[in-house]
């Protein structure tokens, strides 16, 4: 089975420009990302954010793409599940209505909220945004698959109903999770789900475990969509023609992305203690923080260069199992976004996907064709 590439923005606007130009920029790199190749745009969800972005309405975003694509797969990373910020019976309403209109190319990926600044806009109570998100996913489920259905939870009840009008596919769209720790892992196959899996920047052996957290407990849902396991791994990626461009335009945009981030994880691990494993590996944390070679390298979330190089970097990824890949494609201006959908469309997905198919070299064809004219006598 080959590997699907997926396009993922957080709408990142840059100083001193328009957030409404920045959004019909999105909608013209999600439409290149599908004419080269791609098979997957993914929008975040994030709210009241800092530093530009400003994806916090994907749900509107997905209804205008299904008009102006037809092929691509939509898929939010991801629906925020607590109760204050999205009902899940309104996520489930708005991600059947998304499937309809995009004729049955929507997927429904949930997650918990890792930023404090949404939670406390929100009054989300930490504590409780782990039970949020797998009640509401069973919500969801129940919702989607039964014609009239009923709900008993901690966090949800709800009397007979019908969920109207339910989605296109069937059983249902494709659901899964972003995850980061292991329990979430081995919950995410414990339901039979797809599952987006993140380290945290902790590096190859951390990401491995993940994944086997996530493998070793897979159950099928009988009456799910999904007949196997489904891995995705968002990478933070910059490419240029060469490594020294890609290097100029997208190193310290990356490193300044790996600084924010790493900074919040240790003040989420104080606020709950479902979070308290994202303070683990602290030493890991910061190096990703301050050592680009750790980043590109060891940390198993990064890939730099020119497409040789990101080609190469990639093939340790996929060794993992990792059905999908999300590219980051943000944190710089538009036209550099566009040239990289352009260079990974022209050479890295064609490498993955359809080798026969790739140039090669005049002379490296030509050696071929005569040791194989020698064996043939």
């Amino acid at each position: 089975m080959s590997v699907k590439f997926g396009f993922w923005s957080e709408q990142e606007t840059q100083v001193g420009q328009s957030y409404s130009r920045r959004l019909h920029e999105l909608v013209d790199e999600a439409v290149l990302a599908e004419k080269m190749g791609f098979d997957i745009v993914s929008l975040s969800e994030q709210h009241v954010a800092l530093g530009g972005i400003s994806s916090s309405a994907p749900e509107v975003v997905y209804g205008y793409l299904a008009a102006v694509t037809s092929r691509i797969r939509l898929r939010p990373a991801v629906s925020l599940m607590p109760k204050k910020i999205n009902h899940a019976l309104r996520t489930a309403e708005r991600a059947a209505v998304s499937d309809i209109l995009s004729n049955g190319r929507f997927e429904l990926y949930c997650g918990r909220a890792n930023t404090t600044i949404a939670m406390r806009a929100f009054n989300v109570e930490p504590s409780e945004t782990l039970e949020q998100m797998e009640e509401g996913i069973a919500l969801i489920r129940e919702a989607f698959s039964k014609d009239i259905f009923t709900f008993t939870g901690k966090h949800y009840q709800v009397p007979p109903r019908q969920l109207v009008p339910k989605p296109l596919q069937k059983p249902y769209p494709v659901m899964g999770i972003a995850a980061t720790s292991e329990r979430s892992h081995a919950w995410a196959g414990e339901q039979g789900l797809a599952v987006l899996s993140h380290s945290l920047y902790k590096g190859w052996e951390a990401q491995a475990k993940l994944i086997d957290a996530y493998l070793s407990n897979w159950k099928r849902d009988p009456d799910g969509p999904l007949e196997r396991p489904r891995i995705g791994m968002p990478l933070f990626i910059g490419i240029g023609k060469t490594d020294q461009e890609a290097i100029d335009v997208y190193a310290e945009p990356l490193k300044h992305y790996a600084r924010i981030s790493t900074s919040g994880y240790p003040k989420l691990a104080k606020i709950s203690s479902d979070y308290a494993y994202m303070a683990e590996g602290h030493e890991a944390l910061q190096r990703a923080a301050t050592d680009w070679d750790y980043l590109v390298n060891e940390s198993a979330s990064l890939v730099c260069g020119s497409p040789d190089t990101v080609i190469r970097q990639l093939e340790k990824v996929i060794d993992l199992g990792v059905d999908e890949i999300l590219f980051h494609l943000d944190s710089v201006p538009h036209s550099e976004i566009m040239k990289a959908i352009d260079l990974i469309g022209r050479h890295v997905i064609p490498h993955f996907k359809d080798r026969n198919n790739v140039v090669r070299s005049y002379d490296d064809v030509l050696e071929q064709i005569r040791s194989m004219r020698e064996a043939h006598g």
